[in-house]
């Protein structure tokens, strides 16, 4: 089970730079009732297969779902792309810690460029109601669906510079 959140930044923290970063790239083979994603992060491949539990917690909107995920051979990532519908996203992924939990803040590149939000993953449900969040985040987007990878990757261009200066994250490009 995985329950997390999406924020939107005010800024990015202090040190940003000098956090793990790993570069990924990530593609869907299914987005119809669940996920089947392929995913690239540094040398490593993966496929997850995500499922939405239908539940949401009383404090915001975090999002709680069903996830299994497998590393696979590089090989295997490489023939599964050309199955992968709608295109990939691309982004860069920065680690930082926070009060025993890990804050992942995505940068992303591409026709994306200038779109940076963060997702925390909570260890329970009472953990995702209690945990005091950072003065760097600002809107909670969870339950807004154009922040999800699987609509991100369709958006056409003129839609993408129209969802940034709505968000208002062109200014947060590092």
């Amino acid at each position: 089970m995985e329950i997390e959140r999406k924020f939107l930044l005010s800024s990015l923290p202090e040190q940003f730079n000098t956090y793990e970063a790993i570069e990924m790239e990530q593609g869907y083979l299914i987005t119809d009732g669940c996920t089947l994603r392929i995913r690239r992060a540094g040398e490593e491949c993966y496929l997850t297969l995500k499922q939405k539990s239908g539940n949401t917690l009383s404090r915001g909107v975090a999002i709680e779902n069903e996830e299994y995920e497998t590393e696979i051979p590089r090989q295997a990532y490489e023939a599964m792309k050309q199955l992968v519908v709608g295109g990939f996203v691309t982004k860069t992924r920065t680690r930082i810690p926070y009060l025993n939990h890990v804050i992942e803040v995505d940068v992303f590149h591409g026709a994306l460029e200038g779109l940076v939000f963060a997702e925390i993953e909570y260890l329970d449900r009472e953990d995702a109601q209690t945990l005091p969040l950072p003065s760097w985040f600002s809107k909670d987007v969870s339950s807004d669906k154009r922040f999800r990878n699987t609509k991100l990757r369709l958006m056409e261009e003129e839609e993408i510079r129209d969802f940034l200066t709505e968000i208002g994250q062109i200014a947060l490009v590092l």
